[in-house]
């Protein structure tokens, strides 16, 4: 008799043993080729993953709609991949299935894998649901692919083989990990959660008012030399400003408005991006001016400069061509919209009514909130804000250390107020350049204290207690990622402070001190309203002198005092 006919017959269709553990592979592998190859082009690692970071945000924006029905549908999937392989485990196409399922489980722990890496780095346990969703995924995927791992014992009583026995324990460690990811999801998806405060309902922080609002976009010619320097993340863009003005009836108009001015964060000129915060000054009687500069530039010798970063100053070369372009950008506001030849938009939405300086606000954003010292020497240079001056910085990155570049505080009016908020989950920036930007702007350069409360610092704080969790980033004032905790935390300022320029402008002075108080009353800014279960939500730290009275965090920044020696 052939021997070989003895010999188990196998299907030529059938895929061979290493085609599930490759398929899987090739999954986990699959999501990380496009930032290793953004990676290996030289960007960053928050460059690199961006897309993902925005899967995730969507994502979790969609789930937080119904958590409960996640919960559900994951159970679901789990019961159907039980059923799929008890009804066609035996079937001859069976083995494929298992390598798309192989394939589908390597992705989805590539999945996994990325949001713990961008939550150690960015999320800070904000995004609970996605990861969850994923782990619910792999469960079902797990019992479409696998029989339920215990016993180790086969049906006559005997163990089973090694290879066998080490299958199983890690099928039972894979779903031990997948609970270890549930669990903190179960309470949100139960609905047994506490909630989070809902916005304020009226007053400071609850919608933009009392005024709707119109924008216009001005671009400005930007210096040849600056435009020759402009990389790659923001070549497609035309740099402008973009004017944003509250439509007040004719009653109601007064014969001047005060000025703000914003600036936006690294890599980020987008206006969809701080849309809320202009719309929140605006609404309140400003007109408001977002700048977009090239933050992205490349002058000679960036790549060979060796950075130090102290002090709330940084010596890189990009400050040259950034502020250069502001500096343009602020003299294309003062002819388009100051000027006696204003454009016939301004008219058409405000009258007669005039944009008056004088009466200035000033903020941004990350690497904004550095530049607004040079926006601030621009503008006291002019005489812009020698009425009233509120300057806001949200997140603060370095100014300049050039003395050309790192603006004159001397000049600030003894009347100046001064916001710089921190918040406790920012992995972006160090919460140094603030606490050294307060300092700096209390003493004015030397020329004099500003008086005692005027220049205050806040910690934005992060509580888990419930559902959404509210997390404090490096991002709580863009647009894109606008809830309670910004509504709490930085809208109700927001509010207050162009409140209170405006009164300063049009002589109000009910509204001037009713604002005055809340922006530099502790109980009041530090209140963030309560939890569904009535537990008070983490406050707002707020310090008059971070550095010597603040957090060990705080008072360590004074190690950089020698950096520039």
């Amino acid at each position: 008799m052939d021997e070989t006919a003895l010999e188990p017959h196998k299907s030529p269709s059938q895929p061979p043993l290493w085609a599930l553990p490759v398929a899987f592979l090739g999954g986990l592998v699959s999501l990380f080729i496009e930032p290793f190859f953004l990676l290996f082009q030289g960007k960053d690692s928050g460059d690199a993953f961006w897309s993902h970071a925005l899967r995730s945000l969507n994502w979790t924006f969609i789930l937080r709609q119904s958590p409960f029905l996640i919960l559900l549908f994951g159970l679901a999937l789990i019961y159907a991949g039980y059923r799929l392989r008890s009804e066609f485990s035996d079937r001859e196409w069976w083995p494929w299935v298992r390598v798309g399922g192989g394939f589908l489980l390597g992705v989805t722990f590539s999945l996994v894998v990325i949001h713990e890496l961008l939550d150690i780095a960015y999320f800070r346990g904000a995004f609970i649901l996605a990861v969850a969703a994923y782990a619910l995924v792999i469960l079902a995927l797990l019992a479409l692919l696998f029989v339920w791992p215990l016993p180790i014992f086969t049906r006559d009583g005997e163990p089973i083989g090694r290879w066998q026995s080490a299958g199983k324990t890690l099928h039972l460690v894979v779903i031990m990990f997948c609970v270890w990811l549930l669990i903190p999801a179960i309470p949100a998806m139960l609905g047994v959660a506490a909630a989070p405060p809902s916005a304020p309902a009226e007053g400071y922080g609850s919608s933009p008012g009392p005024y709707s609002v119109n924008t216009q976009t001005y671009a400005y010619p930007m210096p040849a030399e600056v435009e020759a320097m402009i990389g790659d993340i923001e070549g497609d863009i035309e740099f402008s400003i973009y004017l944003t003005l509250p439509e007040i009836p004719a009653d109601e108009r007064m014969e001047t408005m005060p000025l703000a001015i914003i600036l936006h964060g690294f890599g980020n000129p987008y206006w969809e991006t701080y849309v809320d915060w202009a719309t929140h000054l605006s609404a309140k009687g400003m007109a408001v001016a977002f700048i977009q500069y090239p933050s992205d530039v490349h002058p000679v010798g960036v790549d060979t400069f060796d950075l130090i970063e102290a002090q709330g100053m940084s010596n890189h070369p990009q400050h040259i061509p950034r502020s250069a372009a502001i500096a343009a950008a602020i003299e294309h506001l003062n002819e388009t919209a100051l000027g006696g030849n204003r454009s016939a938009w301004i008219d058409s939405v405000i009258g007669n009514t005039s944009i008056d300086p004088s009466h200035l606000w000033v903020g941004g954003h990350s690497l904004g909130a550095g530049l607004t010292f040079r926006t601030l020497d621009e503008s006291l240079a002019r005489g812009w804000g020698d009425g009233s001056l509120f300057i806001a910085l949200e997140a603060p990155y370095a100014h300049s250390v050039d003395a050309e570049l790192r603006g004159d505080m001397s000049q600030l009016p003894a009347n100046t107020l001064v916001h710089i908020a921190i918040s406790e989950d920012d992995t972006s920036v160090s919460p140094c350049y603030g606490v050294w930007h307060q300092q700096r702007i209390i003493s004015r350069d030397g020329a004099g204290d500003l008086g005692d409360g005027q220049v205050i610092l806040m910690t934005i704080p992060s509580d888990r207690h419930g559902f959404p969790p509210m997390v404090a980033s490096h991002y709580l004032q863009a647009s894109q990622v606008h809830e309670v905790l910004a509504d709490w935390g930085f809208y109700r300022r927001a509010d207050a402070q162009a409140d209170y320029i405006t009164a300063q402008s049009d002589g109000n002075t009910s509204t001037d001190i009713s604002a005055d108080t809340y922006l530099f009353n502790e109980t009041w800014l530090a209140n963030m309203g309560e939890w569904s279960d009535g537990v008070a939500v983490k406050e707002i730290a707020i310090y008059d002198d971070a550095m010597n009275e603040g957090t060990e965090q705080y008072q360590d920044c004074m190690e950089e005092s020698t950096a520039w020696k």
